[in-house]
């Protein structure tokens, strides 16, 4: 663990009344527009801000996220700090339980040092509402990996049901949430929040991605949807339309693969869909198509 000194925070930097001291680093690198994943292994320290004095330590899990328990009610100075990173310093009174206006956690944006952005940190303001998304996500993903353990060959009618009606449920929620709180964004859930929030709505039905793609849009153009997330729904939406896909990250449905070989829906300009990956963040088509053959058909050769 990394050996961390006191540091004073600058005079206009934000200072945070919390009931609680937890949050998520997540990161970005320099060659990235957006937050792609979690800051691991960050050292966050906290010291006593009247006398400097040293309080605690955490690190980062291998979500990003960290806690400090057991803190008695006071003024800190949280320092945050990895590798490369860019130092994160910013002062906390930590106020007792039920005095806060709302319970608010920490969201660390990372920087490298040789990026032009700098380190900084956000409140995340609805933690109820996160809860229950990363809730909703789990039964989302569960119901899915025991659809993969079961064998995708042969898929069971009862699994499938199941999922039905999660997905179902799910939607019917995430259309409440959007209509009352547009798209919900890392500020009001954190960045897991909002990455299951995208999971969910991948699953909903077509009808409504559709009516979400323009919603979609503008939150990618505004950055706050990433590249990758933005290309898995416009071609989710695309291709249920019957029209060809724009990135190359929809497969077809297991049984129409060709000796665990993925066979993906027809792509627009096929010859350029690298670029266009490149420019979303995404990895290659080959490689693309090896890591679904190692996902679904890992004893395939």
């Amino acid at each position: 663990m990394l050996s961390i000194r006191y540091s004073t925070p600058q005079i206009n930097v934000k200072s945070y009344r919390l009931n609680r001291i937890e949050g998520q680093a997540v990161y970005a690198s320099p060659s990235q527009k957006w937050e792609l994943g979690s800051g691991n292994g960050l050292c966050v320290t906290l010291f006593n801000k009247k006398n400097s004095e040293f309080v605690a330590t955490v690190t980062t899990d291998g979500k990003g996220q960290f806690e400090f328990a057991n803190i008695a009610p006071g003024k800190y100075v949280l320092i945050a700090l990895a590798g490369d990173l860019q130092k994160i310093i910013i002062p906390i009174q930590l106020i007792p339980a039920g005095k806060a206006n709302k319970p608010q956690r920490l969201l660390v944006h990372l920087r490298e040092k040789e990026d032009k952005r700098k380190s900084y940190v956000t409140p995340v303001t609805n933690l109820a509402l996160r809860k229950e998304l990363l809730t909703m996500v789990e039964q989302d993903q569960n119901i899915r990996n025991e659809m993969i353990k079961s064998g995708v060959d042969h898929l069971s009618k009862g699994i499938l049901a199941r999922m039905d009606v999660i997905d179902s449920r799910n939607t019917a929620r995430m259309k409440g949430i959007i209509r009352r709180y547009g798209w919900p964004g890392p500020e009001l859930v954190g960045w897991d929040g909002t990455e299951a929030a995208f999971i969910l709505v991948q699953h909903a039905d077509h009808s409504f991605q559709k009516e979400l793609l323009p919603l979609m849009q503008k939150e990618y153009k505004t950055g706050d949807l990433s590249g990758p997330n933005y290309a898995l729904f416009i071609d989710r939406v695309l291709v249920e339309d019957g029209r060809p896909q724009v990135y190359g990250s929809r497969a077809t449905p297991f049984d129409q693969w060709k000796g665990g070989e993925p066979v993906l829906y027809p792509i627009a300009d096929e010859p350029n869909v690298d670029k266009r990956r490149a420019e979303a963040g995404l990895s290659s088509l080959a490689e693309y198509r090896e890591m679904l053959k190692q996902m679904y058909h890992p004893q395939s050769k």
